[in-house]
Parts: structure tokens; C-alpha cells; sequence
């Protein structure tokens, strides 16, 4: 009998890791038996949803329907919602479909939204995180007259922690364009921009800021939106705002939640996992790949190292259904480009794993501020879901 591996979570790691395996299974005549599990009946990708909320991305460019990852490369793809993991004996429950039997499972469900955590986060501002909100997003800027706009980020990390930034500086271009007066404030947890990446980063997009006469307000916490005064409460700074645009915070999917031993201890808004190889700490036949085990092993919560360690996780499972050929290590070095106001950042990051922390660790530097940079990563988004069409 074949292996079942069972991917949960049809974003990009799910998508990523499932192509993976069918390929693997097809041109190395595996017999492996691959099966895709998502709650939802579209891929999207995501990312695109900002260019939506700046108008310069169509919805229809940002999805494109999940079982076409089945009709072109292979993988058996069930619509369906999972509900929990019984990893000790290896099986999901979902809600339609009862019980799914796995040999191996790969794990990418990113983050769930967490509009709960601060009192008036749900009920106010607009965010690009979901398609619909991206279209409303879209919809107040387009009436917007004039003011003062605040982005804020409740809490760190999260999810893209570049995008406050590209948001910022393109809302501060945008409104310049438009010939609205607008003050742009980044309320933030972070003292200057993107530290965590390193001093060069964060000193090329400090400048930028400044040169878009960006606000950076840094807070100690949020304790509240007042929709009706519309103004941020933060233990030290009250923020007055026309417009509102947020950041959610990120808190673990509720498969995880409800998962014995899927719970990061010490921070239960992620999920464990090993840093070296990806995997459950206590299951080895369980990988986990997603945003929600990013912050676990040490890196950024972004689509590119999940993108990576979908490949990585895809690739052990190839070589231990195979007989144990070698498997090159984790990625280590990764670009992220971005959109810097109305040109282009491009920055690489040198990751090495650290034996004495079980943890993964990197240096950053930028690479290229430019216009063409822009170009390359609006063709790269829109050939990934185009793709799939």
C-alpha cells in the first residue's frame, strides 16, 4: 500500500508542498497517494490583496479556483473544513467528511485574525487582509478628502511585516498624486522601521519615511479604539485618526487551537516546530510549515519562508518514500521585494541554523531600491495566480 500524505491549508505552503509531492510522485514513480484539505474553494494569493485596496490588482487577479491544483498537477483535492488533528494516531477530523486517515501530514494553515484581542479593533477601520476588506479598503480611499491617516499595528509579529511600511509610504505617494492633503501616521510597537531585518533595511526605509513625511508613532500597547471619538488608546500616546487602517493580530487556527500539543508553550499564538527540519518536535511525520510555526523556528511570519519550507517539508517526504536519497537543507538565502512608495525594494537575507538555540537565525541587507523592482514583484504575483487560471 502507498503512502498517504494529507496537506492541510490550500495558501501558499499547502499549495507549494501538494505540487511538490505530485511531481515527485509522478517523475520518480512514487507510490504516494497525495491529498489536498482546504475550508476554502479558492486559492488566493494573498499579497495581492494590497494592490486591490490601492486599485492597481483586480479581485479576479488575486484567486483562481483550488481544485485547478488538482486538474493541473495532480494532487486529490477535498473542500473541506479541518477540525482537529489526533497527531498520535494519525488522523484528522473535518467537518463533512468525518475522519481522514495520513502517513504523513503537512500542516500550513496560517494565522487566524485575531479582531478580538483589543476592544473596537472588529468594529472599526479597514484592512486589507481578506478580499472583501481589500475592496472596502479600496472604497475609503477613493472618498477620502483629506486628513489624518493612521495604520496601526496593535502588536508584533504579524502577518507580512513589511506591509505597514509598502502601505505607508504608497498611501503617502498616492495622496501626494491625488493632490489631497493627508498626514499618514505608523503606530507601531517597533521604534524604527523593520528591526528586526537589521540596521541596513531599517535605515533605508527610515529614510524613505522621512522623505514622505511618514509618522512613525511608537506605542507600549493598545487598549482600545473609540470609533466614536476615532481615536487609539495606547498606554502612552492617544492618536486622533480621519481614517483607520489596521493590522490583525495573529492568533493560532482553530484546528490548531484544539489540537493536543499544537500550541506553542510560552506563546500560544503560534504552533511548535523543530527548526531544523520542520517537523512536530513529538511527531515526526508531521510538518509544519505554515505562518502559524514561522515565529517557533526564528523566522518572519511571510509568504516566502513558508514558501520554502513547503519545498523543504515536500522534499524529506520524496526521499524517505523513496528510500533516503539526499536532501538539500532549508533555503540559505531568501530575497523579499516590496513596494516602496512608488518604486521598488528588493532585500536578501543570509539564514543559518544555530545548534545552540535550536532556532534559525539571519542577517538582512538591502539589495535595490528601485523602480523595475516594483515591476518585477507585480509580475510575480500576477503570473502566480494566472497560472493557476
Amino acid at each position: 500500500m502507498g503512502k498517504r500524505v494529507l496537506v492541510l491549508g490550500g495558501g501558499t505552503g499547502g499549495y507549494i508542498a501538494a505540487r511538490k509531492l505530485a511531481e515527485a510522485a509522478r517523475k520518480q514513480k512514487l507510490d504516494l497517494e497525495v491529498t489536498l484539505l482546504t475550508a476554502s474553494p479558492w486559492h488566493e494569493f494573498q499579497p495581492l490583496f494590497a494592490d486591490v485596496a490601492f486599485n492597481t490588482a483586480t479581485p479576479d487577479e488575486t484567486r483562481a479556483p483550488v481544485e485547478n491544483i488538482g486538474r493541473k498537477f495532480g494532487p486529490r483535492v477535498i473542500i473541506d473544513k479541518a477540525v482537529r488533528i489526533d497527531a498520535a494516531n494519525r488522523v484528522v477530523e473535518t467537518e463533512k467528511n468525518g475522519k481522514l486517515d495520513y502517513d504523513y501530514l503537512v500542516v500550513s494553515l496560517g494565522v487566524r485574525y485575531g479582531w478580538e484581542a483589543y476592544p473596537g479593533l472588529a468594529e472599526n477601520g479597514v484592512h486589507n487582509y481578506t478580499l472583501e476588506g481589500a475592496m472596502e479598503m479600496a472604497r475609503e480611499l477613493a472618498q477620502f478628502r483629506g486628513g489624518r491617516i493612521v495604520l496601526l499595528v496593535p502588536e508584533t509579529p504579524h502577518r507580512c511585516g513589511m506591509y505597514p511600511y509598502e502601505a505607508a509610504t504608497q498611501l503617502a505617494e498616492t495622496m501626494r498624486n491625488r493632490g489631497v492633503k493627508a498626514e499618514i501616521v505608523l503606530m507601531t510597537r517597533e521604534a524604527r522601521p523593520l528591526t528586526p531585518l537589521g540596521p541596513d533595511i531599517s535605515r533605508v526605509w527610515k529614510e524613505k519615511m522621512d522623505e514622505l513625511g511618514v509618522e512613525m508613532v511608537q506605542h507600549n500597547g493598545v487598549q482600545e479604539i473609540d470609533g466614536e471619538k476615532k481615536v487609539v488608546r495606547a498606554g502612552n500616546v492617544e492618536e486622533r485618526y480621519d481614517l483607520l487602517i489596521k493590522v490583525p493580530p495573529s492568533r493560532l487556527p482553530d484546528a490548531l487551537a484544539k489540537s493536543e500539543g499544537f500550541q506553542l508553550k510560552g506563546d500560544p499564538r503560534w504552533a511548535p516546530a523543530r527548526a531544523k527540519d520542520f517537523r512536530h518536535p513529538e511527531y515526526d511525520d508531521v510538518f509544519m510549515v505554515g505562518e502559524h510555526s514561522m515565529p517557533a523556528v526564528g523566522l518572519p511570519t511571510a509568504g516566502i519562508p513558508v514558501h520554502f519550507a513547503a519545498e523543504y517539508a515536500a522534499e524529506q517526504i520524496a526521499s524517505e518514500v523513496a528510500g533516503g536519497y539526499p536532501v538539500p537543507g532549508y533555503v540559505k538565502t531568501m530575497t523579499c521585494v516590496g513596494y516602496f512608495g512608488t518604486s521598488g525594494f528588493a532585500g536578501t537575507c543570509e539564514i543559518c541554523y544555530d545548534e545552540s538555540t535550536g532556532r534559525r537565525k539571519f542577517v538582512c541587507y538591502t539589495v535595490s531600491t528601485s523602480p523595475i523592482v516594483r515591476l518585477m514583484k507585480e509580475a510575480f504575483y500576477k503570473s502566480w495566480i494566472a497560472a493557476l487560471k
